[in-house]
């Protein structure tokens, strides 16, 4: 049997889209029109460019079964026999992907969806699917391809439970020459990898990580994921690995275990993680340095304590925070910090304190984005039973743009707050001076 795997290039306009990001649904950066938000804009457009893992995991299933595997990006003139086509969907460019789904199903293709918009809002594709895969992809194709069936309706698959019997993803298909983490990550080809999925913290109520893969915490033996660096090395001549586990180092005895073989290893791959700063110390950090780590994505979110704990986010003590980011600033290890503007029970002051303290961290990326109530989440669930939804377009949900009425900030005031927290940050002398030698040595001189 044969499967087409759909990579839905986006309909982005000015926008930067990664659909691989925000637990899947996606990212569509857009900062404002003035002429430093738009060269910021353009900047990450040309950086960033992340390659969909959940795509190359179903195709090294799909292929341990015998399936014969396409992977097809463009879409026009489409005409290729298949048994089964299966597409990926994110929130922000949802409206694209129902149109391609709807085309295929209208030409004679059976038609699945998976993702975790899909799994969130199942009845959007309904109507122009066959069927949508509920949960982690990998659980329903490993099903399908298994036992050689075409579901309709709703597949309610969930979970995979044990990692380690997951194939290897396999990136043959794949232009990974083309990928980009920088500046976090300058040496290419650079590809994702995740160790364990599932978080059990409370920041679930408005974080769309679990919406798919769970709140239990589930990871992969420490043989098992070395076994995948040196495949990627040895079959891919891969220099650099964006992990992509939400709390990376939530179990530190394996992750120290982890950077311990990858030394003894000598895997020689430089990479970044995401986790949370309270999940980090600088015994834990000087490990993962010597192992390859350059780069963690952490989330701050807000400065105030109150509005976190609205969002029943459990704060990082502020002298903690700041003495972590500092030893990584001394050590080598960038940092990016993700910031939300817009929380319940922020203020225009509140704000501007959350700005301003990203400002006194400098941290090499801050990442501004507005609150938004994901569908899926229990955040989505109060905001519209209070009926405060404004925005029913579901693509409009792209973590920039306000969705919500918020109870003290009005659209405009939340937009020009983003703006300003992206151009005050990134047009500052001491930014400059500190992280533009980073840019130089690895951007240019790396690459010439």
């Amino acid at each position: 049997m044969k499967v087409i795997l759909l990579k839905i290039k986006a309909d982005a306009g000015r926008k930067c889209v990664n659909k691989d990001l925000a637990g899947g649904l996606g990212t569509a950066t857009w900062v404002g029109d003035s002429f430093r938000a738009r060269i910021f804009e353009r900047v990450k457009k040309s950086n960033v460019v992340l390659p969909e893992l959940s795509i190359a995991y179903l195709a090294a299933i799909f292929k341990k079964f015998g399936w014969k595997v396409k992977v097809v990006e463009e879409m026009e003139n489409f005409s290729e026999k298949a048994d089964l086509v299966l597409a990926p969907s994110s929130i922000v460019d949802c409206r694209r992907e129902l149109t391609v789904v709807s085309d295929l199903k209208e030409k004679g293709y059976h038609v699945g969806v998976y993702g975790t918009f899909a799994t969130s809002v199942p009845e959007f594709f309904l109507d122009k699917a066959d069927f949508v895969i509920k949960g982690e992809p990998e659980a329903g194709a490993l099903k399908i391809a298994s036992e050689n069936f075409l579901p309709n309706g709703i597949m309610g698959v969930f979970s995979i439970q044990d990692l380690d019997s997951l194939p290897f993803p396999d990136w043959g298909l794949f232009p990974i020459n083309k990928y980009s983490y920088s500046p976090a990550l300058n040496k290419k080809p650079v590809v994702a990898m995740l160790t364990s999925r599932g978080c059990p913290y409370s920041c679930a109520f408005y974080c769309p990580y679990s919406i798919n893969s769970g709140r239990k915490w589930r990871a992969r033996r420490v043989e098992n994921v070395i076994g995948e660096m040196e495949y990627l090395k040895k079959n891919y001549g891969v220099k650099a690995i964006d992990f992509r586990d939400p709390i990376f180092t939530l179990n530190r005895e394996r992750i120290i275990k982890l950077a311990q073989e990858i030394v003894k290893k000598k895997i020689g791959i430089i990479w970044s993680c995401e986790t949370r700063i309270d999940c980090l110390d600088e015994e834990l950090l000087s490990q993962m340095k010597q192992a390859g780590l350059r780069h963690i994505n952490v989330g701050i979110e807000s400065f105030n304590e109150e509005v976190l704990k609205r969002s029943k986010r459990l704060p990082v003590k502020i002298i903690h925070q700041e003495k972590i980011i500092s030893f990584c600033h001394k050590n080598g290890i960038t940092v990016a910090a993700f910031y939300i503007i817009g929380l319940e029970g922020d203020t225009q002051a509140s704000v501007n304190q959350t700005i301003e303290y990203a400002k006194k961290l400098n941290t090499l990326v801050a990442q501004f984005t507005i609150g938004t109530p994901y569908p899926g989440t229990e955040f989505f669930a109060k905001i519209k039973q209070e009926g405060r939804l404004v925005k029913k377009d579901w693509q409009e949900f792209d973590t920039y743009n306000p969705v919500y009425q918020h109870e003290n900030l009005s659209r405009e005031n939340l937009l020009a707050l983003k703006e300003k927290a992206f151009v005050s940050y990134y047009f500052r002398p001491s930014y400059l001076l500190k992280h533009m030698p980073k840019f130089i040595i690895e951007k240019i001189l790396w690459q010439s």
